[in-house]
């Protein structure tokens, strides 16, 4: 994208910061109307499944929804650029140098994980990633222009850290490459670190790369503020963004605390990155000016406001090279009719789903040390034919792992590398003794939500 256009793109976003709530609609009636018309036009899938909706209808409830199965299985005529093709995009992602690069040349590509049910693969265009990039801003960049945070962010030279799963093309650790790649400053000055490191590791590599700002998953943030309380980590950021799992107030206030910064929390997806930033009043805000959001019940039936909603339907106003129009992405949301008192007429909401615990072990000498849901189910979905998994403690020193394979897969097989993998991540966290054995089970989806929970212990805490 030219520079014009990025520019025309970033005021508009600045512009609908101050707008009234029918503003607001307005942008998002536009770009919905534009949305649909292209999306039935170019892409085939999209023409076929709305074949028997009306020409111009903008009463999204008059368009079946997709899934991710959907888009995966028809991807060829999903996106509407025909030199993309599932076959090529999947060996691009196959191939962990192509991290950071564009497919095509042009294209950044994000894939899932699997944890919720299927991995996907997404592919993002110009727009897409604009606004991917700077519609955040315009909540956080506000709280920064104070003496101190400006002060941090000189002293730490403006270093960023992202705390992600890496190995693979997932929209953090990708994302992070590829800005590291095109931007001037990148290399030097944004960084990665996996949580799947020894805890005493990461906390080693953050005193010493000191960042101004410090993002990642909400497990390991909070895990990390009490090494900061315990004297062990010496960093003082800026600006501190919880993301990728559940936070509670009361943890979002201890990293106020401990790090004497602003905290903003972020919601977003693989799918549609920025759905939704924290103000400063402490309330997640929809960024409805890019994304449609519909909470439904299990049957793709509106709910009322204030009422929690078994699934949320995401159409994206922005990506068109592999359009998002009414997409189950399984998470339960709930939104408020409500104005903040931060003055913004952007929808209030909530996020519940994507529940995982973070695991205490004890180690040799009694000490304990965590190990992180996002890390743990990723050792497991980075073993080759797994398909998806589950991974339960139902004992102090007993994990249960329930998982799918590939249909050319054999489950004996495939459970040898998981058993050695897991084995071997959790010696190197100074974990032993401990009994990984395969579940009779395969993973199972939660009555309520239809979403898979990855890890979870069964022990009272």
């Amino acid at each position: 994208m030219n520079p014009i256009e990025r520019g025309k793109i970033t005021l508009d976003v600045w512009r609908a910061r101050g707008g009234t709530r029918a503003e607001i609609e307005a942008r998002q009636r536009r770009r919905l109307v534009e949305m649909l018309s292209f999306a039935r036009q170019q892409s085939r899938f999209y023409k076929r499944h709305y074949a028997d909706v009306s020409d111009g209808s903008t009463d999204l409830t008059q368009y079946p929804p997709v899934t991710k199965s959907m888009l995966m299985e028809h991807f060829d005529d999903v996106v509407t650029d025909t030199a993309i093709t599932k076959n090529e995009v999947d060996a691009f992602v196959a191939d962990e140098t192509k991290i950071g690069e564009r497919f095509l040349g042009k294209y950044p590509v994000w894939t899932t994980s699997g944890t919720t049910g299927e991995p996907g693969v997404f592919v993002q265009d110009e727009t897409a990633w604009t606004v991917s990039d700077v519609v955040g801003d315009r909540w956080i960049l506000p709280a920064m222009a104070g003496i101190s945070p400006l002060s941090r962010l000189i002293t730490q030279n403006l270093h960023i850290a992202l705390v992600a799963v890496s190995g693979g093309h997932f929209a953090g650790a990708a994302g992070l490459e590829l800005m590291r790649r095109e931007s001037v400053y990148g290399e030097r000055r944004l960084r990665l670190f996996s949580p799947k490191s020894p805890i005493n590791d990461l906390i080693s590599d953050l005193n010493q790369f000191q960042p101004a700002i410090l993002e990642g998953y909400s497990t390991v943030l909070v895990e990390l503020a009490r090494a900061q309380q315990d004297g062990r980590l010496s960093i003082s950021p800026a600006l501190v963004l919880p993301t990728a799992e559940p936070i509670s107030e009361a943890q979002k206030r201890m990293l106020r605390d401990t790090f004497d910064c602003v905290v903003r929390e972020l919601y977003g997806a693989t799918e549609f990155v920025p759905i939704a930033v924290e103000c400063e009043h402490g309330n997640l805000h929809a960024n409805t000016d890019w994304v449609v959001l519909e909470p439904v019940d299990e049957n793709y039936q509106p709910v009322d406001p204030e009422t929690p909603s078994d699934t949320v339907l995401v159409t994206s106003l922005s990506n068109r090279v592999q359009p998002l129009v009414r997409y189950d992405l399984g998470d339960s949301i709930t939104l408020y009719d409500e104005r903040c008192p931060c003055g913004s007429a952007f929808s209030i909401m909530e996020v519940g789903g994507r529940q995982g615990d973070v695991l205490q072990f004890e180690i040799d000498g009694g000490a304990k040390v965590p190990i992180f849901p996002l890390a743990l189910s990723s050792v497991v979905e980075e073993v080759p034919d797994v398909h998806r998994t589950q991974i339960i403690r139902t004992a102090p020193t007993t994990l249960q792992i329930r998982f799918d394979v590939t249909p050319d897969a054999t489950k004996e097989e495939v459970w040898k590398h998981i058993e050695q993998k897991l084995q071997s991540f959790l010696r190197d966290h100074g974990i032993s003794r401990i009994t990984v054995e395969a579940a009779s089970e395969t993973p199972q989806r939660e009555k309520r939500s239809g979403k898979f929970r990855h890890v979870w212990s069964e022990l009272e805490t």
